[in-house]
């Protein structure tokens, strides 16, 4: 594979400036999606007492142990309804990504009905769109989580 040419020059303060001020705001997006996640693992207890485990919890079950797992729209509708970009980060009620399922990368859906009952949002539903968008456009099967009795 041919090396690409590069002016970059990493010793550079303006090069450290740079790198500095994109690791400071990578970590405000994690943060962001830390507070949906914290969101949905508040209601541990309630689903723990009728016997259900929570949405990342039955998605964790679902996907291979160990392969990779990227998650789509993770702050879809940040700051849009009732997500209020702090406590109740939304992601737009639901989780999408591509997995592996025995071997096969899939693309996967749940419903986090643990924010907010499950319900979806207007930028939650454009969440689904795309990733079923997504599914058709690289023929990827699509599976979708419903939820335990």
């Amino acid at each position: 594979m041919p090396v690409l040419a590069t002016r970059i020059d990493p010793a550079t303060d303006a090069f450290a400036a740079n790198r500095s001020a994109q690791l400071a705001l990578l970590a405000h997006v994690r943060d962001l999606e830390g507070r949906v996640r914290q969101n949905s693992a508040r209601q541990a207890e309630r689903f723990a007492k009728r016997g259900q485990l929570l949405p990342r919890d039955r998605l964790a079950r679902l996907l291979d142990r160990g392969a990779p797992f990227l998650e789509l729209s993770t702050l879809a509708g940040l700051e849009m309804h009732d997500d209020d970009g702090k406590r109740d980060a939304a992601g737009g009620g639901n989780i999408v990504g591509i997995g592996f399922v025995e071997g096969v990368r899939c693309l996967v859906s749940a419903s986090d009905s643990a924010i907010k009952g499950g319900s979806v949002s207007p930028m939650g539903l454009r969440k689904s769109l795309r990733a079923q968008e997504i599914a058709l456009l690289n023929k990827l099967p699509a599976i979708t989580l419903a939820e335990s009795a």
